[in-house]
């Protein structure tokens, strides 16, 4: 149920209900359900709606661009070596507005995940994450479109020594979300120089033949990003 949509319609998701109604030479969009009640008046007599996921670093408030992921169970990597790992990651849901189904603008956001904070450092000068746990699996899981995904993680050991691994953490300003009708997922990396550090980044999925690249919010925000990668100088 990812995609695009044209007014007026409406739509049932885990319990939500998304619609989008006439209302004289206006539309209203209305978001019911579980999750609360929200209410706005277009001032346009049609428009497209995009409905897909985004950065899960939103809501409830945007406190941060970063994601710490935290493992479930330690990973032990060799020296020198390179192995993919598959963990998850909790959805948030973006509703786009447009009239000629570019210049996409964001109206509503929402997510069926349970969401925390956490601190990635000292409290004297460590940064604020949004946090998630997750199992750490050797094939891509299956997971519930609209309320988790996963992440293809490429973790490459450059030291000397065998790493143990508890967490990633990541910048939402370099996410790359994809979708299809029951999966969504994206893929990074994860180098590892020493014991102590890594830099992770997100990469383009190759796979786009069968996959949707969702909106990005930060892109159609217009916001400035400077660095899409995250250095964790504070532990792994």
């Amino acid at each position: 149920m990812y995609g695009l949509y044209q007014s007026p319609f409406n739509l049932e998701i885990e319990g939500v209900s998304i619609s989008v109604e006439t209302h004289e030479d206006s539309l209203v969009y209305r978001r019911f359900g579980c999750l609360g009640t929200t209410e706005k008046l277009l001032l346009q007599n049609s428009c497209n709606i995009l409905i897909n996921p985004v950065e899960p670093v939103n809501i409830p408030k945007k406190l941060t661009h970063f994601l710490l992921i935290n493992f479930k169970t330690t990973v032990i990597l060799e020296p020198g070596v390179t192995k993919n790992v598959y963990i998850t990651f909790p959805i948030e849901l973006g509703v786009f507005v447009s009239q000629n189904k570019e210049n996409f603008e964001l109206i509503d956001i929402f997510s069926f995940s349970r969401l925390k904070y956490t601190l990635y450092g000292a409290p004297s000068n460590g940064i604020i994450c949004k946090y998630w746990e997750s199992d750490v699996f050797l094939s891509p899981p299956l997971t519930n479109p609209w309320d988790t995904g996963y992440i293809d993680l490429k973790i490459v050991n450059d030291s000397d020594h065998m790493v143990e691994i508890t967490k990633s953490v990541f910048n939402a300003y370099g996410m790359k979300i994809y979708y299809r009708e029951n999966k969504v997922l994206m893929k990074a990396v994860m180098r590892i120089p020493n014991r102590k550090s890594a830099e992770t980044e997100f990469i383009n999925c190759s796979q786009k033949g069968w996959l949707n690249k969702a909106m990005e919010l930060y892109v159609s925000s217009k916001i400035r990003v400077i660095g899409s990668k995250f250095i964790m100088e504070y532990g792994l």
